[in-house]
């Protein structure tokens, strides 16, 4: 077995910052420094395929096995991946700085301070166990690992044993020869129900780390006793979902379905795709003209889709790839959420505390917020997505700007929730654009463009504006629509468009300025209180859409072909549709360095319907009119 080159393979006790904790870790590892342990009542040997999973890994220095050249993977046993439905499972990069940590604190402690890990469901702490439990195999040290926090695994001295709890509380463990004594066994658990681990699991000789859901009720008097490291693990990232994706249980399922839907004329009399509902419907929207499309291009759009929808949270992304519509569905059963109840849930999570169940996995997330090394992490709370941000605030269309300053306000108290508070800011933005009209146009600031691909957009005050360049200050007449068919035909001046689907990848809002015999400026508008913002790159197919609609209309309004004079050699002048960029922020000192990066797929599929453009930002003040 082999590891990805980008992950440390070295077995850790050669890592030049643990060199202090080396003995230590030989000692608990040394079977000669344990007390005779003869397999007391409780205990009998486990099936098989562990013992042969801690065969396989107990002594080794690799810390994830190879499936393919890029997706660093663990294979596990059976006994363990019916429970996951999972065959193997993602080495993250989050998990080796994890392991590290957890080591680290272990070691320099003596085996007095174990680890707590905070995070809620479907981020990959459970997944991060196993992970532990093979890179502790590696460094032969003893483990007891419960998933549950009852059925127990004890990994000692090249064997596996199993017991419960909940048939025998006092099932004796592996004691060092000499006490007291720094020796310890690893205790990895997690606690299903709603209540504190057994003392078994937490007490000399086992060094407790525990992985748990925002909820204090599974580790509050252990972690005031024992005062654990907390930390939580990161959300994935868009690369690691798409490797992630290919270890999932119908994964191959679904990508066969697709090779049969694009592999030629259908020979089916049942789609293939009717096991994993909303797919077909997603993949209509993924038809454009003049692109072909190829089964992994398909299984690409919908993961990006499901990402844009309901964020990074592995276990939504997953769900949603395979059941797009039941997944929408859960989630919208949150949506009915009252604000204050909203704002309860918002202060429990930023406070590492329970919340309602429906607020807590479907419309909010938990993001840890590293300071250094060893340290209690900050945290962020925020919406899932954007389609969760967007439709809550929806219920506040009509509400009078009073009421949507008052939840800006209401959040900004909640030092976590101050991103929260600033999604806001896109209702009453959209007011101020459409509803302010004066003589002299927008004051719009360039951005400078750095060299990669895709392209990154920083604000630079200091760079003038073409003169040509002019976002008008005019009232425009709202206009809400679900989607980009709606609009065939029909794009007119002096008109604002905000799309009613919350879905809408990459901008908030559009309007055109249409020259019916020349040329029309698209100006995309994207709404944001964040420094560094992004987008998802299924927003380029509805740019591309848009132009196409505009060249229609534009070349309906050309006059006739015979009455157009063209000299000989010279063919009839296309219609021009330019594309203008608009990042519009608060103004405010904080905002002076804002970025914009857009998503991968700005240089692909421009050939017929250019999405690039240039950008500009727009900074307008809460406090202006109509507004505040």
């Amino acid at each position: 077995m082999s590891v990805q080159p980008s992950l440390p393979a070295q077995n850790v006790l050669d890592i030049p910052e643990f060199a202090d904790y080396n003995r230590l870790a030989v000692e608990i590892a040394d079977p000669d420094n344990w007390a005779s342990w003869s397999v007391p009542d409780g205990w009998k040997l486990a099936e098989q395929d562990l013992q042969d999973f801690t065969s396989r890994w107990h002594g080794t220095i690799e810390c994830g096995h190879l499936l393919d050249s890029e997706s660093p993977s663990l294979p596990l046993p059976a006994s363990f991946t019916s429970s996951l439905s999972l065959l193997s499972i993602l080495v993250r990069k989050s998990y080796v700085k994890m392991f590290n940590e957890v080591w680290e604190r272990a070691m320099s402690s003596d085996g007095a301070v174990g680890t707590l890990i905070i995070g809620q469901p479907g981020i990959g702490k459970t997944l991060f166990q196993y992970y532990l439990l093979v890179r502790l195999i590696q460094q032969k040290q003893p483990v007891l690992f419960s998933p549950d926090g009852d059925r127990l695994y004890l990994f000692y001295d090249r064997r596996v044993y199993t017991g419960w709890l909940s048939k025998d509380p006092g099932l004796e463990l592996p004691e060092p020869k000499v006490t007291p004594s720094k020796l310890f066994i690893w205790s990895l658990f997690d606690i299903r129900e709603k209540k504190e681990p057994k003392l078994k699991l937490i007490c000399r000789p086992c060094l407790p780390v525990q992985t748990a859901s925002p909820d204090p009720c599974r580790y509050k008097i252990w972690a005031k006793e024992k005062r654990p490291l907390v930390t939580g693990l990161p959300l994935w990232t868009r690369d690691e979902l798409a490797q992630g994706l290919r270890h999932q249980e119908q994964y191959g399922s679904l990508l066969v379905a697709l090779q049969k839907v694009y592999g030629g004329p259908s020979q089916y009399q049942r789609d293939p795709l009717r096991p994993f509902p909303g797919i077909r419907t997603l993949l209509e929207e993924f038809k454009e003209e003049g692109v072909s499309s190829s089964p992994e291009d398909a299984l690409d759009y919908i993961l990006e889709a499901a990402i844009d929808r309901f964020g990074y949270s592995a276990r939504d992304v997953f769900r949603a790839v395979f059941d797009y519509d039941g997944t929408t569905e859960d989630h919208k059963t949150a949506f009915s959420t009252e604000y204050t109840v909203l704002q309860k849930a918002v202060d429990a999570l930023s406070h590492n505390k329970s919340a309602i169940p429906d607020i807590s996995n479907r419309i909010l997330v938990l993001i840890p917020v590293r300071r250094g090394p060893l340290m209690r992490p900050g945290w962020i709370v925020d919406f899932k997505s954007d389609w969760v941000a967007r439709s809550m605030i929806a219920q506040l269309d009509a509400a009078e700007d009073a009421v949507i300053r008052q939840q800006i306000h209401l959040f900004r108290r909640v030092p976590e929730a101050v991103g929260m508070a600033g999604r806001f800011f896109e209702p009453l933005a959209h007011r101020y654009i459409a509803n302010t009209s004066e003589d002299d146009p927008w004051p719009l600031i360039s951005v400078v463009l750095n060299n990669s691909d895709p392209p990154q957009f920083s604000v630079d005050p200091d760079t003038c504006v073409p003169g040509d360049v002019q976002f008008a200050k005019v009232k425009r007449e709202v206009f809400r629509f679900q989607s980009i068919d709606d609009l065939s035909g029909n794009l007119k001046n002096n008109t604002y468009y905000i799309p009613r689907d919350p879905t809408f990848p990459l901008f908030d809002a559009f309007t055109v300025d249409l020259d019916h015999s020349k040329t029309a400026v698209l100006w995309i508008l994207q709404i944001t209180t964040s420094r560094l913002h992004g987008g998802s790159s299924l927003g380029y197919r509805k740019v591309r859409r848009i132009i196409a609609s505009l060249k229609n209309q534009l070349r309906e309004g050309m006059p006739p072909a015979k009455t157009m004079k063209v000299a000989a050699g010279q063919s009839v002048a296309t219609p021009l549709v330019k594309v203008n960029y608009l990042l519009v922020i608060p103004k405010g000192d904080d905002f002076q360095k804002v970025c914009w990066q857009f998503p991968k797929g700005w240089s692909e599929n421009c050939r017929r319907n250019d999405h690039r453009g240039n950008v500009y930002c727009l900074k307008i003040s809460l406090a202006g009119p109509n507004i505040l």
